[in-house]
């Protein structure tokens, strides 16, 4: 399949080859309709199956979040009434503590908190608690 410049290899994965080439397609813009023809199938089959490819993608980043967060060396507790402002301090603190670099600067992680945490804060503070997973590898997560 000619993906111009990308170069897709199949190797084990949650997704069919089926599945794969129906994303593919979808993301050069075809319809639907127009990838049922290419395939020889209804429209009805390829919304099926991309809808069932979207769901696998959502289990499979839902187990690597599962997978760090139980290999995570350092978990920080973030406490309700914090300032947000405040949680790269503490973060970077622990990191230290433990010899671990995090491979955010303080701006970056603010972006990082504010966009994968905030269901947990609001208008600066933190309304409900949250956990902090750092990675060996510096990367965090948010539970």
């Amino acid at each position: 399949m000619d993906l111009g410049n990308k170069r897709v290899i199949y190797a084990k994965s949650f997704l069919t080859e089926t599945q794969i080439r129906v994303l593919e397609l979808r993301r050069k813009g075809l319809t639907q309709e127009e990838i049922a023809k290419i395939l020889g199938t209804s429209r009805a089959n390829i919304s099926m199956i991309e809808k069932r490819a979207k769901e696998n993608i959502e289990k499979a980043k839902n187990t690597l979040r599962i997978y760090n967060q139980i290999s995570a060396p350092l978990v920080i507790d973030i406490e309700k009434d914090i300032d947000a402002l405040e949680i790269p301090e503490i973060i970077f603190k622990k990191a230290d503590e433990e010899g671990i670099h995090i491979k955010y600067d303080t701006l970056g992680m603010l972006e990082f908190i504010k966009k994968n945490a905030k269901q947990f804060i609001e208008k600066r503070v933190v309304k409900e608690p949250f956990k902090i997973y750092v990675l060996e590898n510096g990367e965090l997560d948010i539970g």
